[in-house]
This record gives structure tokens, C-alpha cells and sequence, in this order.
């Protein structure tokens, strides 16, 4: 498995439900939200939702960019931030909810897909604004749940999620 510059990219993202951003930066302070699944059973009924990637209409629209490091036909995809939360890894390893880790051997890989449901890499885009959908490797498409106050949740397809729709704004092709 071997890095593929070429295919590498950086980009901003809007989605079809609101902008991307993460509530820290956002906010500037630890945001807690009622857990979506909260149940009157649990002891606890918040949760932080601060490095959780989020989406709403009314978010920066330029918080957040991200770098797309291709390997083979998949992408492991970073922050690129002012400051907090810098190269920081896109994963959903709490949960089914995608947030911002520290980058290791055990973070989540994506697969960007067309309109037709196939696999494809940056080669393969028509212009620097495709709109794709974007599926871990395990085949769960990328999806928004929930209407908090830090907007809808990113998260791995669930049966009380809306599949997100990503336009792709690529700044820069072929980073290393």
C-alpha cells in the first residue's frame, strides 16, 4: 500500500444539509448536547459533542479544510485547521458519530463514490467541484442525524440517518 500523491487533494466541503464545522471551533468552548439515543434508563443524558463533525446552514462556510490522502483507491482524510484540531484524522471511532482523532493505525478510510455508486479517486473528476457521496471502507455511507443545537451529527449510515450529498470545492490537486 503506497501513497499516491497524485490522486492526493486538499478541499473545502458543503453539503446538502448546511456547512461542516466542528462545534469547538465554532463555539470556542466544550459543547454538550442530549445523546441522540438517550434513554431515561442511562445515567447520563449529554454528551460532548465538541470534536464531533457537524453540519448546519448557518456554520462558516470556510472553517474546515480537509486533506484527502489517497492510497490505492481509498482516502484517509485530515483537518486542516487554524490551530485546534490541526491534521487531525476524520474517524468514527466513537460510536457511529465521525469527530476528530489523533491519526493511527486504527482510523477510519473512506471511499469516495459518483453518482452512480462506483468508486473513484481524483483522476477520475470532471472539474475541481464533483458532487459525491462518501463511504468508509466497510461500505457505510457518510449520513447527517439528529437536529441539536451544533446542527446535525456526521455520522455512519443508521436507520435515523439522511445520507449527506458532499460538493467538493478542491483548492489544491496533487498534495503532499
Amino acid at each position: 500500500m503506497s501513497h499516491n500523491k497524485e490522486r492526493s487533494f486538499v478541499a473545502t466541503i458543503s453539503t446538502n444539509h448546511g456547512n461542516l464545522h466542528l462545534p469547538r471551533l465554532t463555539y470556542g468552548k466544550t459543547m454538550h448536547i442530549r445523546k441522540l439515543d438517550y434513554d431515561v434508563w442511562s445515567f447520563e443524558a449529554n454528551m460532548n459533542a465538541s470534536t464531533n463533525l457537524c453540519v448546519m446552514g448557518i456554520a462558516p462556510p470556510d472553517q474546515l479544510k480537509f486533506y484527502f490522502y489517497c492510497i490505492e483507491d481509498y482516502y484517509s482524510i485530515y483537518l486542516l485547521t487554524n490551530g485546534l484540531y490541526h491534521r487531525q484524522a476524520l474517524s468514527n471511532e466513537d460510536k457511529d458519530f465521525i469527530g476528530a482523532f489523533k491519526p493511527d493505525d486504527g482510523q477510519t478510510t473512506y471511499n469516495l463514490l459518483d453518482q452512480q455508486g462506483r468508486i473513484i479517486t481524483l483522476d477520475q473528476f470532471s472539474n475541481d467541484k464533483p458532487q459525491i457521496r462518501i463511504q468508509t471502507r466497510g461500505g457505510k455511507t457518510l449520513s447527517v442525524r439528529g437536529k441539536t443545537r451544533v446542527g446535525g451529527l456526521v455520522c455512519t449510515e443508521s436507520h435515523r440517518s439522511e445520507p449527506l450529498d458532499f460538493r467538493l470545492n478542491i483548492i489544491s490537486r496533487g498534495a503532499a
